[in-house]
């Protein structure tokens, strides 16, 4: 919230608070607890991006933000409103309440006449009471404010009842429960620490500042005026029209107050948005003309050089590697394995791979499954090779990575030898590394051995040899991972052979043989 509604909701807090019950009087020491029905997980945020300080706060004193102390919960508004999704039933109503905001405080000098430890006191106090009535698991979030004029303590709570379900009404249901609430508080908690209750059933203290809260916050145009007090034998005579008029413009002047609140926060968020826009506009008309002027460089410099390759009669060279670039570009963007295989064993091809992948593929970009999988086995590439283990095998042209550059692998036989039921791996990120690391392992026609029931091009993938169980494990955790057409008898053969080497001889310990 910007400076200008806070600062009015501060000048009206200041006076409700002096007005009813004398809480700035001489003698006055009054407990103070109020709730807030949050009702939706946007306004939880908001509330909470306050209370962390996550947002402009102009009522605080950015000096004295270290001394406001978390109690309860995570240290940031984030981590409060993933506790309350972990706490929340699967289904919600649409009007359901979401949360329960207190606020626990107190008459200003007598708050500033008590210790930091009785403050303390008196706020632990206050916070056990309301672990008593939500239960201690429901509240997610109790932190003390101390960057304020006056030391008070906010705790957000998810009200669930005993039944698991959302259900605000059971613990602030009706007027007489909130007064039966203000009661037992000040039975319980406030009057241990001489702060005495405040006068039974009097609101008018809190209904003009909830009205623009509520106003600001609904962002409706419709007003809704009070309805006039009829007489009846209880009530008396009926309402005067002077009575009448007085409140309905009240509450009139309340909610145009609100929408004034959010017109101005409209204005100053738009305002800071057309700035940002403008600054932007600049910094993009600046890299133009910048990279304009690199580009007309550029295209003379290659003027140049056109010019002299044809005067050196090379043309058709220069053609052609220009062809084999946008080629070799064209298959790093469609995640062409083979262009590392290609690679193998010349740190400066890689090298080259490497800047013109940085090139056509530069951070942030949105990646499709295959250059996910090429940007796997280029990371993989690379630490081999800082690792002096990149070598030619058996075939020329394929990537020797050694053991402890296939973790992916070794994470998948090591949970195998244990769990034969449940995949190696869950998370999808994982399962493309894991798909990555076999197909950046593996020739194309191993590859197409593999998927047609040919386990032992599974043999030395990691180094060493593996038994016919692993190779077997791997190529079914394989199948199980990617998205490939494996023909039914090629797995249901590989499952017997799986089988039947299982109940072979037990002499061997799991494991990679040395």
């Amino acid at each position: 919230m910007s400076a200008e509604p806070r600062k009015f909701l501060d000048e009206g807090w200041s006076k409700v608070r002096g007005s009813m019950q004398g809480l700035h009087g001489e003698g006055k020491s009054f407990g103070i607890m109020r709730t807030a029905k949050i009702k939706t997980l946007g306004n939880m945020g908001a509330s909470l991006q306050h209370s962390f300080r996550e947002r402009e706060t102009p009522n605080a004193d950015p000096d004295r933000t270290s001394d406001n102390m978390i109690l309860v919960g995570g240290d940031n508004s984030k981590d409060v409103l993933t506790a309350w999704k972990d706490r929340a039933p699967e289904k919600i109503r649409k009007n359901a309440v979401h949360g329960l905001e207190y606020f626990i405080g107190g008459s200003p000098a007598k708050m500033k006449a008590m210790t930091r430890d009785e403050q303390d006191t008196y706020f632990r106090d206050a916070l056990g009471w309301i672990e008593n009535r939500h239960g201690k698991e429901n509240v997610l979030s109790a932190m003390v404010h101390r960057d304020e004029t006056t030391p008070h303590m906010t705790v957000m709570t998810i009200p669930l009842d005993d039944r698991g379900k959302l259900n605000c009404r059971s613990f602030v249901g009706n007027k007489k429960a909130l007064s039966d609430l203000q009661t037992d508080f000040a039975e319980k908690v406030s009057e241990k620490h001489g702060l005495r209750r405040g006068i039974k059933g009097s609101t008018a203290r809190h209904e003009r500042v909830q009205r623009v809260y509520g106003a600001y916050m609904s962002g409706e145009d419709a007003v809704a005026l009070p309805e006039r007090v009829r007489g009846s034998l209880l009530r008396g005579g009926k309402e005067s029209d002077a009575d009448w008029h007085a409140r309905a413009t009240e509450v009139a002047t309340d909610a145009l107050r609100g929408h004034q609140m959010k017109m101005r926060e409209e204005k100053l968020d738009m305002d800071a948005k057309l700035n940002t826009a403008q600054s932007m506009i600049q910094s993009l008309q600046s890299l133009q003309q910048s990279y304009k002027t690199q580009l007309d460089a550029a295209r003379e410099t290659l003027s140049r050089l056109v010019s002299s390759l044809e005067l050196a009669n090379k043309g058709a060279e220069a053609n052609a590697a220009l062809e084999a670039y946008a080629d070799l570009e064209g298959k790093i963007l469609d995640g062409d394995l083979g262009v590392l295989k290609d690679a193998a064993g010349s740190p400066a091809r890689i090298d080259k791979i490497v800047d013109i992948y940085d090139r056509v593929i530069p951070d942030g970009t949105a990646m499709t499954e295959e250059q996910v999988r090429f940007d796997r086995a280029l990371d993989l590439t690379l630490d081999a090779m800082a690792d002096g283990k990149v070598a030619k095998r058996k075939d020329p042209v394929r990537i020797a990575i050694e053991a402890r550059a296939l973790p992916y692998v070794q994470k998948a036989l090591a949970h195998l030898a244990q769990d034969r039921v449940n995949p190696p791996f869950t998370s999808r990120d994982d399962r493309l590394a894991f798909q990555a690391e076999i197909e950046g392992a593996l020739s194309e026609e191993q590859l197409v051995a593999l998927r047609q029931g040919d386990e032992t091009v599974l043999e030395d993938v990691l180094g060493d040899h593996l038994s016919q169980q692993q190779q077997l494990s791997l190529a079914l955790a394989y199948f199980d991972h990617v998205d490939v057409d494996v023909d039914a008898g090629i797995r249901r053969g590989m499952i017997e052979r799986l089988s039947d080497a299982e109940d072979g001889p037990k002499h061997q310990e799991p494991g990679l043989r040395h």
